[in-house]
């Protein structure tokens, strides 16, 4: 049987989502920490920041409940007085960052920093809430473009937070369920522990299908068109958007799919072939379940088939 809208957006409300109010409750927190940095550059410039901006799933609206290992990230851009020639520093620039949250929460243990290849992660025990800051070095002469470390060991990205953000807000205006859709394919991703496919790489995936195919009919053709597409293209058609202009050739990568800020960069420039491989198996897997799904007769036998796709959690009612 074919499952409803009403029935999957139980399981997107129920499990998916933060509770009501939880969302607005982080963002808040996040608001605080930024109010308080803002304020303690404002007393000393030695700092080298100069403002702040959220980003990241928790401002798309498409972060995941908490469950097991996965906690709730919030992404905040740090933007960084200092020369265009460090942005490849990145212990220089996380330093300039721990600086200051250190200035901030002197009380704050050594654990509960956390330095990444891209980031500096900042643990908040009372909430749980995990804050991933990330140094950007404004370009000069182009308002609203930064460079922000490779979360690999590559070259410093050319980046713009708002550009990303105003992408992804125009695909979430057009159509209502473009979220919803999101936070299934990251659900199914978790569940997979398919880490290699990252949370903007879904997200992109997803806008191209709208740009190219429209709105989704249904939850449950919005999910099943995005395992198709995986599984019929594997992954080997470059992908670039309307906002890019003339597409960039990326040669030597497996898989292509253009930042629509920045058509230099290649967002899934690090799958490997084995790993393109694997996200292509696992989706063709998940494609098959859920169309053996919609033929069962009873209730029972379609929820197991769409618990192996998305866990032992996925529920349609109370």
């Amino acid at each position: 049987m074919k499952l409803t809208d009403t029935q999957i957006n139980y399981f997107v409300s129920q499990v998916l989502k933060l509770p009501p109010g939880k969302r607005q409750e982080y963002l808040k927190q996040v608001d605080f920490l930024i109010k308080r940095l803002e304020s303690k550059i404002k007393e000393d410039a030695s700092f080298q920041v100069a403002g702040f901006k959220k980003t990241g799933s928790l401002v798309k609206g498409t972060v995941l409940k908490p469950q097991g290992d996965n906690g709730v990230d919030a992404d905040v851009a740090v933007y960084l007085n200092v020369s265009e020639s460090d942005k490849a520093d990145v212990a220089k620039l996380h330093q300039i960052i721990l600086k200051l949250i250190r200035a901030v929460y002197p009380q704050k243990q050594s654990g509960d920093f956390e330095v990444q290849p891209r980031t500096l992660g900042i643990h908040f025990r009372d909430s749980g809430l995990d804050v991933d800051l990330v140094p950007i070095i404004p370009i000069v002469g182009q308002p609203g473009y930064g460079w922000q470390p490779s979360s690999g060991q590559g070259q410093p990205v050319k980046t713009s937070v708002e550009g990303q953000l105003a992408f992804l807000r125009k695909r979430s205006d057009a159509d209502p369920s473009y979220r919803a859709v999101v936070r299934l394919a990251k659900k199914w991703r978790n569940n997979k522990e398919i880490d290699q496919l990252r949370s903007f790489l879904i997200e992109l995936l997803l806008a191209h299908l709208q740009d190219t195919r429209g709105a989704i009919p249904s939850l449950e053709e919005g999910i099943q068109r995005f395992f198709l597409y995986i599984a019929q293209s594997k992954l080997l058609q470059p992908i670039s958007f309307p906002e890019n202009g003339t597409a960039t050739r990326f040669p030597k990568d497996v898989v292509v799919v253009l930042d629509p800020v920045n058509s230099a960069n290649n967002v899934a420039l690090r799958l490997t072939d084995a790993e393109r491989k694997e996200i292509v198996q696992e989706a063709e897997r998940a494609w098959e379940r859920i169309s053996t799904a919609s033929f069962c007769a009873g209730k029972g036998d379609t929820i197991e088939h769409w618990k192996e796709v998305f866990g032992r959690s996925f529920v349609i009612e109370e």
